[in-house]
C-alpha cells in the first residue's frame, strides 16, 4: 500500500465509515510490512549470532595460544 492510498483511506474514515474491503486492505498491508521487517530482523540477528560465534572462537584461540608455556633450560656445564 502506498502512502497516498493510506492517506486516502484516512480521509475517507474521517468523512464516512470504511468498508470491510478497505479495512482488509489496511490489515493486509500491515501484515506484509510486518513480515518484511521480521525477515530483515531475522537476517540481522543471524548475522550477529555468526559474528559472536566467530569472536568467541578467536578469543578461545587467543586464550589457547597465550596459555602455552615457554621455558628455557640452561645447563651450566663446568669444564
Amino acid at each position: 500500500m502506498t502512502q497516498k492510498r493510506l492517506d486516502e483511506l484516512m480521509q475517507k474514515s474521517e468523512q464516512q465509515s470504511l468498508s470491510i474491503s478497505d479495512i482488509g486492505e489496511i490489515c493486509g498491508a500491515l501484515l506484509e510490512s510486518s513480515s518484511r521487517h521480521s525477515r530483515d530482523l531475522k537476517t540481522k540477528i543471524n548475522s550477529l549470532e555468526q559474528t559472536i560465534i566467530e569472536l568467541k572462537n578467536e578469543i578461545q584461540d587467543l586464550k589457547d595460544k597465550s596459555g602455552l608455556g615457554f621455558g628455557v633450560i640452561l645447563e651450566d656445564e663446568e669444564d
